[in-house]
């Protein structure tokens, strides 16, 4: 078998496979996990520090903080860490907190970055219980004791992951990442959630235990992607994470061309950081538990650039040679590689529904959203994931760089 055969193999059969094993996945913790009743502990809910980072957040903030003040939790401490802002973010933040005791807004008129100003939120946490989230949230009233109990199931738990839902729907592009919150995200985070080994505890919204994340070293300030980098190092150091479908967050996505580009060029850069970093180190032995996210993710990458060899070499073939029957093959079972990626929105809107009755008004755009989510993500993927795979993190920390008008 020549090599642009096993290319083309590997092509057909690696989205099929996993596609498989997440919608399996995805109804395996949607049937055990998820009919478990949350009760209180018996000695009592512990306490939570929240961490809401800011930067130049004044057009947004205020919903986030008043949303905040409607969580339905006992113990609540609330930290809006300003960092450094140059806008009217502290004085919206304040006046949203309307004197409650509960809330108080840091402002040392430096500017950090977003990873050390959470480290330095993790330091000052009085609880144990940290909770991040960002500052264009909404926090579901609920969503603060779904996370808790989630995380007190097991004292190996170090970060127990949100659920995040899109505010903004309206729109093609907001659409689809409703879509792909979904049938990605959502799948995805519920498979890995059944061995304890979530990826991913993003800082949409994510619970974590201030102990654990100050013994690895809390947050990376040269990651793109400082989530991920420290979610790694967690399941390292040998504890769990998991996820908490219940605990949901409302957040805002990004609505044009530009800002979608912007968001995934930092999250593949990210990826090829993470994977750069910590790839000899996840491939040791005693580490055998992450290899099958490690390996999807470095798969995953591997698939995009040989998509992209792939679909060259065969419109070449076809240009030259017309009769090539390979071509007219490969055209089809992108097509058959659609309808399953189709049937994967399927089932993840059937295990979501409850959570969000209108996520099947998204599917009216089914038809696109393979093509459109295949071809943003491969050339961020290309663009911007292969330099962080071959040159890992830049030397210098990372900013505040994504507009909020284009978040």
């Amino acid at each position: 078998m020549r090599p642009i055969d096993l290319v083309l193999v590997f092509l057909a059969f690696y989205p099929v496979v996993t596609g498989a094993a997440w919608m399996v996945g995805g109804v395996m913790f949607r049937l055990l996990e998820e009919r478990h009743r949350v009760t209180p502990p018996a000695g009592g809910w512990p306490g939570v520090t929240v961490l809401v980072p800011a930067y130049n957040e004044a057009a947004v903030i205020a919903r986030c903080v008043g949303a905040l003040r409607q969580v339905d939790y006992p113990a609540l401490e609330i930290l809006v860490l300003n960092d450094g802002s140059e806008d009217a973010t502290v004085a919206v933040a304040r006046s949203a907190a309307a004197g409650d005791a509960r809330i108080t807004v840091l402002d040392d008129g430096v500017n950090l970055g977003k990873a050390d100003r959470l480290n330095d939120g993790m330091r000052r946490a009085r609880h144990d219980l940290v909770l991040v989230t960002d500052a264009d949230t909404h926090l579901h009233p609920d969503a603060v004791t779904h996370l808790v109990a989630r995380m007190l199931r097991s004292p190996r738990y170090a970060a127990i992951a949100g659920c995040p839902r899109v505010t903004n729907r309206r729109g093609v592009i907001p659409t689809m990442q409703m879509l792909e919150t979904a049938s990605l995200i959502g799948l995805m985070r519920r498979t890995h959630a059944l061995a304890g080994r979530v990826g991913t505890v993003a800082g949409v919204l994510g619970l974590f235990r201030r102990d654990a994340v100050l013994a690895v070293g809390g947050y990376d300030p040269k990651m793109a992607t400082e989530d991920i980098e420290l979610t790694w190092r967690l399941l390292e150091a040998g504890h769990l994470t998991g996820f908490a479908p219940h605990a949901l967050v409302g957040m805002e996505v990004p609505e044009t061309l530009r800002g979608i580009w912007a968001q995934r060029t930092r999250w593949a850069r990210g990826q090829g950081e993470v994977l750069r970093t910590h790839g000899r180190t996840v491939a040791r032995a005693r580490h055998a538990a992450m290899w099958p996210i490690a390996v999807e993710a470095l798969l995953s990458y591997v698939w995009v650039l040989s998509m992209l060899i792939a679909t060259v070499y065969a419109f070449v073939r076809w240009v030259v040679a017309p009769e090539d029957a390979r071509f007219g093959a490969m055209l089809a079972w992108g097509v058959g590689i659609a309808v399953i990626a189709m049937l994967q929105i399927v089932v993840a809107v059937l295990v979501d529904l409850r959570l969000d009755p209108k996520l099947p008004y998204a599917c009216l755009l089914l038809p696109l959203y393979p093509l459109a989510y295949w071809t943003i993500n491969a050339l961020a993927a290309l663009v911007a994931q292969t330099p962080g795979l071959l040159r890992g993190p830049r030397e210098k920390r990372v900013v505040w760089d994504l507009p909020r008008s284009e978040a």
